[in-house]
């Protein structure tokens, strides 16, 4: 994301959670930023653009975090549950927009771009935590699976409300542990009980049209959007121009390799270590170093 651009969206983030996404208007946003209201424009042709670029780099940023965490072989199957908790617990808590804007999602209108946004935002959480607890549970829960969600999706919209807006001072950490000794009460007793679902597949079914991206979809698109980002920043950097040029073929040839089916690690590895030369792009070489060594594992 280019240096202006991720000012903008740092800024409307803030007043989005401040303010409200109706309160909030493009010319709020540009007087924060202290650019011209056309200016903004360049960048997001209107409000829900900018909004929804925000909700996807916060998607991107969950899952790349997800991913590392089920990497960390050493930890037990109960230790990732409560790591996996507690990475959304803080990530929601420390972006206020989520918080602010849990309790009142509004429902798709016809030519509105931010309902249909807001149910692939919920639908998407919703899957997230269908796998968070299909990992720690198995298929034993599988008819309760949906239920299970719903429950685990109350308690942290319902916690985190409270310290957002109560200032009540919770652990992160001790609610994350508490979540999931909750979640194995909550399940033994659902097997115990064979009780019915309240929630069966037929009823979620829309939600479930929502499934989670394959490694492989996730590893291109966001690869893709951390290559956009960077080739973005290039045009703001401080360099000749003789350099930029140089910059973007490098990244375009870091695009080149991704589309291909079998990249040759030697070629990424160099590209991205001569990208990391420059300060500002050295951030989006990690994130491209990350996403290329599990594209080379998928």
């Amino acid at each position: 994301m280019s240096i202006l651009k991720n000012k903008i969206v740092e800024s409307a983030e803030r007043m989005f959670a401040e303010k409200g996404y109706e309160s909030t208007s493009i010319q709020d946003i540009a007087d924060d930023c202290s650019i011209a209201k056309g200016s903004l424009y360049k960048f997001f042709p209107s409000k829900e653009d900018l909004y929804i670029e925000i909700m996807e780099v916060h998607f991107t940023r969950i899952m790349e975090e997800s991913e590392r965490i089920r990497e960390r072989t050493s930890l037990s199957p109960r230790e990732l549950f409560v790591e996996e908790i507690r990475h959304q617990l803080d990530y929601f808590y420390n972006h206020g927009l989520f918080v602010a804007n849990s309790l009142k999602e509004k429902p798709p209108i016809s030519g509105d771009k931010l309902g249909p946004l807001l149910f692939r935002k919920r639908a998407r959480l919703l899957n997230f935590n269908r796998g968070v607890l299909q990992r720690r549970y198995g298929e034993k829960l599988e008819p309760h699976i949906w239920d299970a969600v719903m429950m685990l999706n109350a308690m942290a919209k319902e916690y985190l409300h409270l310290m957002k807006t109560s200032a009540k001072p919770l652990s992160i950490s001790a609610l994350a542990a508490y979540f999931a000794d909750r979640m194995d009460d909550l399940v033994a007793g659902l097997l115990a009980r064979k009780a019915e679902p309240m929630l069966s597949a037929d009823l979620m079914k829309e939600f479930e049209s929502e499934q989670p991206e394959s490694l492989r979809e996730a590893i291109e698109r966001c690869g893709a959007q951390v290559i956009e980002q960077a080739t973005s920043t290039i045009r703001e950097l401080s360099v000749p121009n003789a350099r930029k040029r140089e910059l973007e073929q490098i990244v375009g040839l870091l695009r080149e390799e991704g589309e291909k089916e079998e990249p040759r690690r030697f070629l990424v590895t160099a590209l991205l270590n001569e990208l990391a030369t420059e300060h500002e792009l050295a951030p989006y070489a990690a994130r491209m170093r990350r996403w290329a060594e599990q594209m080379l594992q998928a």
